[in-house]
């Protein structure tokens, strides 16, 4: 089993509940995600369909629900204001923010923030319409090209990669455009962009929207560039996207990618419910939800089950 196959199925699923209540009093806990149209919308519906399915067998009263946000910057954002407990955010960002490096800078490192577990593989992927004759990034140069909503990190992630080439998404691209997930299929399809950028998983309502709704390709994006930021950055990976994982995609695409991840924010005055036994038995339920790209690179990615008492969080596994 790969690596990136053993961090979507890491034993565990975790809830906030608030410190010092009973089992028996209800606690809501909202899960911050990234557009409707994206996979971390499905992976945390996923999360609060399991975790409200197991009141009875667990004893808990929590009843979790989903919240479609501007994505991972604007998760993390939102954590330092406090109004987000918990949330799904790509490692890079995640990184950033408890450092107080790149978009954080100003703000200093997140000390209260806190890495539960990885969930999947977040794969770059670049959809073009197939009369743009595209086939990989370079090609892109002076096009039209949704780079991600504004505040998420896929717009944060392409603006890092396109600095590793000395360019800006002004410099770069024709337009740089920022739609939400939602939106940019349609876009592509309607002709009012080339391309977009997309870091999420390979199911995604939004790329198989685009492929299947109109003639689109999915690009290649492997070059020395992306190899040096691999080989720098413990959070990237090159990821193959293999053939047929979209309708007229005849060949494996590479490119990169990172690690999804639950986190959980604010002070240690939680409970942490370690729901270990149920993420296992529904590994094939949840691969539904998230095809696992294979990772054809090493990765350093933090890959602990993070449990906590009602005074600390420690670590209880490590896979």
């Amino acid at each position: 089993m790969s690596n990136f196959r053993k961090l979507a199925m890491v034993a565990g699923v975790a809830a906030i509940v608030a410190g010092g209540a009973s089992a028996q009093e209800r606690k809501f806990v909202n899960i911050g995600t990234a557009g409707i149209g994206g996979g971390y919308y499905l992976t945390g519906g996923f999360i609060c369909n399991v975790l409200n399915k197991s009141r009875k067998d667990l004893g808990h009263n929590i009843r979790c629900t989903v919240e479609s946000t501007g994505g991972s910057v604007a998760n993390l954002r939102s954590s330092r204001a406090g109004e987000m407990d918990v949330a799904i955010a790509q490692s890079d960002w995640q990184y950033h923010s408890s450092k107080g490096t790149s978009k954080f800078e100003e703000d200093g490192p997140d000390d209260n923030l806190r890495f539960l577990f990885s969930l999947h593989l977040d794969t770059a992927r670049l959809g073009a319409r197939a009369d743009a004759n595209l086939t990989e990034f370079s090609e892109l140069g002076g096009k039209t090209v949704n780079i991600g909503n504004a505040g998420s990190g896929t717009e944060a992630t392409m603006t890092f990669a396109l600095s590793r080439y000395d360019q800006t998404p002004e410099d770069f691209f024709g337009q740089a455009t920022r739609l939400t997930s939602r939106e940019q299929a349609q876009a592509l399809c309607d002709g009012k962009i080339d391309a977009f950028f997309y870091t999420t998983g390979i199911t995604a309502s939004s790329i198989t929207e685009a492929t299947n709704t109109c003639d689109a390709n999915v690009l290649n994006w492997s070059d020395d560039t992306t190899a040096a930021m691999v080989d720098e950055f413990p959070y990237y990976a090159n990821v193959t996207i293999p053939a047929g994982s979209y309708r007229g995609q005849d060949e494996d695409v590479s490119t990169w990618g990172l690690a999804e991840r639950l986190v959980v924010f604010g002070p240690v005055r939680h409970t942490v419910l370690c729901l270990r036994k149920l993420i296992p038995p529904r590994r094939i339920e949840f691969e539904r939800h998230h095809s696992i790209p294979q990772s054809n690179q090493r990765t350093s990615y933090a890959s602990e089950t993070i449990c906590a008492t009602r005074s600390s969080l420690r670590v209880i596994a490590s896979i």
